[in-house]
């Protein structure tokens, strides 16, 4: 019986990467992995190696995103504070 319910899991896989939820709901983990052991193809040069490079690389960017808008943010409060200060003397 084919599962009508998608888990939140699931969906936050989906959002992470379209093409591993497809992959995975369409052959599944083990098949995948006995697919490319089968073809002979090592860890090193699967796809499966430059899809998590590409993810990490994208989640490094992330992070790198997320403290320059706080960079800025502080920046720009400081520059504010300073304002007020220059017009209250």
């Amino acid at each position: 019986m084919s599962n009508k319910y998608i888990s939140a899991s699931e969906i936050n896989q989906y959002l992470y990467c379209p093409y591993q939820w497809y992959y995975e709901k369409k052959y599944g983990h083990k098949y995948i992995n006995e697919l490319r052991e089968k073809n002979g193809i090592r860890y090193e040069d699967s796809n499966f190696k430059k899809g998590i490079e590409y993810h990490e690389k994208y989640y490094r960017d992330i992070v790198r995103l997320k403290y320059k808008k706080i960079a800025i943010a502080i920046l720009i409060l400081l520059a504010f504070v300073a304002i007020v200060i220059g017009f209250l003397k």
